[in-house]
């Protein structure tokens, strides 16, 4: 079981990594964020501790993706394969 866990949603789109809902225990609350109806793929990433002395563990994991792989790989080129997230650099 995690000390604290938060979840950030991100979804590509043609304008690029958009920020999505959230869910924590630390930062406090939830927000629901309409998913954009034009996304091509949906990342959940994650801060888990688990306990207050250990150090945050970064990671994340594909929730949806389109069919249209081409058009997944050129926003993939154009934006990065992950969006800027707390411990993450956006990666091309």
């Amino acid at each position: 079981m995690s000390f604290s866990k938060e979840r950030q949603d991100y979804h590509l789109t043609p304008r690029g990594w958009e920020e999505g809902s959230f869910e924590g225990d630390v930062l406090g609350g939830k927000k629901d964020v309409d998913i954009p109806i034009d996304r091509v793929l949906t990342i959940s990433c994650y801060d888990e501790k688990t306990s207050p002395y250990s150090e945050s563990m970064f990671y994340d994991r594909i929730t949806w993706e389109s069919d249209d792989k081409a058009k997944i790989d050129a926003l993939v080129n154009q934006f990065g394969n992950k969006p800027n997230w707390f411990g993450y650099k956006k990666v091309k």
